[in-house]
């Protein structure tokens, strides 16, 4: 392994003489550091203090009041590292500006740790999943997101979007990524994983997961698949409330518990609970998070994971509302688990840690307890990931503009964006619009409507564009109605209609215009169940700019459609649907 300690004492006075010459604006973390020797583990657990030990434990957030962001360290992040001693740091938007500051930021965090008491590196982690989960949106290679390579049906896509993401990340200094979500999303009114989830076939989502995680290690990376035993069949969200699913132990071990199988059998680095009730594992109504029969029984000794187990948010509304943030803490690493994310608020943070460091001196959880987390903890920064790990440099020499955001990245999105759009309908054979014939449209969406506006124009259209709202009213249905009368063609984009349904009365009204109508679909795919009559539907699964463009040259026949839902629509179209369609003759 890259970097590490030889004897503690040679090893410190190295650091420090680094951190002396390094300039106070480069984010460099250590300097050239051998592999450490078998024993370094176990030689740092017997040097730390209890309370060094307990702080490894925990991964912490970090902001400023009134939401300001915290683009540098600050007092909070301070004392978690000098005071608390905590072994993980996640970012947030609020910590991000651009490739540049965050590299900066991780290389001043990692010599804060490591000139602090027990001088162990941090896991700085991310949640920069692609899709609508994206922490860090400009100078990066930004990827439509999990649903979208699961309607791909291609695991080399999935392995690429992976090592390219791991590469950018492990450029600026993060040398862990949450993700992939290997979650089933077989709920259409799932309302926190949908577009998360690769889809809802266990085999597919597994073997999508499986290559996934192969490339973030290529790319530098750790992971932490999520969210055990499986969030994928809930109605409600884990942030605000603690859902439960019903499903019986024989169901969730065939289908929910595949991926994660799958992942561990691969060697998976970290695994995050889930702040959901599983009655088939834990019948007292505890949420996987605080339930040994989970962490314990589950998943060390029935699925054989040996590597770290982390929790979600202990700020989330699940836990913080039902149990105390604190009070849980103590109950999430009696239950197994070897990492605590309390992502938000310092005094929680505090108390927090100080409450484990009790429980230990009160007898309540016993030190060797906490010895063996640690330990994994430890593992897990001794990893190799190719040449690297957590404990060497994690920053590659020169400018980071030539290691993020680079065009041949970019290409890979726009593969991906363009295999993943699915032609789940066109009964009227609406497409391709010819910009010859029907130029002028009017274009319609609650996200993204300008991106797409523009994207169109590159296609040689003449878009009119306005913004709708999710939930649109009477007057803004009967205005865009009127619009569409003077329109050759109508493109309106769609978000989650299945749980807004005023957006399926506006299709409705703009499609009795007889006017083309083409829907695109933005998030998941399950729209036409709020308008399930006769049209043109087009699946994106994502909003962002590269999947908006991808949706352009669709329109405009420029791309061939070939992707394949990922998940069942209810009652109408069955998972691994979708209709082929050429490009259009005459377009090169």
């Amino acid at each position: 392994m890259k970097g590490g300690f030889v004897a503690r004492g040679v090893w410190m006075l190295t650091v420090v003489a680094l951190l002396f010459l390094i300039p106070a604006s480069s984010p460099v973390v250590s300097g050239d550091f051998k592999e450490p020797d078998r024993d370094w583990v176990e030689r740092r657990i017997r040097e730390m203090t209890l309370e060094q030990k307990v702080g490894q434990m925990f991964m912490v957030g970090f902001g400023n009041p009134g939401d300001q962001p915290a683009y540098e360290i600050n007092d909070q992040i301070r004392t978690l590292i000098q005071e608390k001693h905590v072994g993980g740091v996640i970012l947030f938007g609020r910590n991000v500006e651009s490739p540049e500051q965050v590299r900066k930021l991780t290389g001043e965090l990692q010599k804060l740790a490591l000139s602090s008491p027990p001088g162990i590196p941090l896991l700085v982690a991310i949640d920069q999943e692609g899709g609508p989960i994206i922490r860090i949106r400009e100078g990066v290679t930004l990827f439509p997101g999990n649903m979208a390579l699961g309607a791909t049906r291609d695991p080399n896509l999935a392995y690429e979007a992976g090592r390219i993401a791991g590469m950018e990340l492990r450029a600026m200094g993060i040398n862990m990524n949450l993700a992939p979500v290997v979650d089933l999303n077989n709920n259409a009114r799932n309302p926190v994983i949908g577009v998360r989830s690769f889809g809802e076939d266990p085999s597919w989502v597994a073997r999508m997961a499986e290559a996934n995680i192969r490339g973030y290690h290529a790319g530098g990376v750790l992971t932490a698949v999520k969210h055990f035993p499986g969030h994928g069949d809930t109605a409600v969200d884990s942030h605000v409330d603690l859902p439960t699913i019903a499903r019986d132990r024989k169901r969730l071990e065939e289908a929910d518990l595949v991926p994660f199988r799958r992942a561990i059998a691969q060697g998976a680095d970290a695994v995050m609970s889930a702040h959901v009730t599983f009655p088939a594992f834990e019948p007292s109504g505890l949420p996987a998070t605080l339930s040994r029969r989970v962490l314990t029984g589950l998943l060390r000794k029935e699925l054989g994971f040996d590597g770290v187990i982390m929790t979600d948010d202990m700020e989330m509304g699940a836990i913080a509302k039902r149990f105390g943030s604190a009070k849980a803490a103590v109950r999430a690493i009696r239950a197994g688990a070897d990492v605590v994310l309390v992502c938000h608020t310092l005094s929680v943070q505090k108390e927090s840690i100080e409450a484990v460091t009790q429980a230990v001196r009160s007898g309540e959880i016993s030190e060797e307890r906490i010895d063996r987390s640690v330990r994994r903890i430890l593992k897990l920064k001794a990893k190799l990931l190719g040449s690297q790990s957590v404990s060497g440099d994690s920053l590659a020499e020169g400018p980071i503009s030539e290691r993020v955001g680079r065009k041949d990245f970019a290409e890979v999105a726009r593969t991906v964006a363009q295999r993943a759009v699915t032609l789940v309908r066109d009964d009227r054979r609406l497409l391709p619009l010819d910009p010859q014939k029907q130029s002028r449209l009017l274009v319609l969406s609650p996200e993204g409507a300008s991106e797409l506006g523009d994207a169109l124009k590159r296609q040689g259209f003449d878009p009119v564009v306005r913004n709708i709202s999710r939930s649109p009213g009477g007057q803004e249905i009967l205005e865009a109605s009127r619009m569409a009368v003077e329109a050759d063609a109508v493109i309106i984009g769609t978000l989650r209609a299945q749980m807004h349904p005023e957006q399926g009365d506006l299709v409705r009204a703009l499609q009795a215009t007889r006017k083309p109508v083409i829907v695109l679909g933005l998030d998941t795919p399950y729209d036409p169940m709020a308008f399930p009559e006769e049209g043109t539907y087009l699946a994106l699964y994502s909003s962002l700019p590269v999947s908006l463009e991808a949706a352009a040259k669709a329109v405009a026949g420029r791309i061939p459609l070939s992707g394949r839902l990922p998940v069942t629509i209810p009652d109408m179209y069955p998972l691994g649907h979708g209709h082929d369609r050429e490009i259009r003759q005459g377009v090169e």
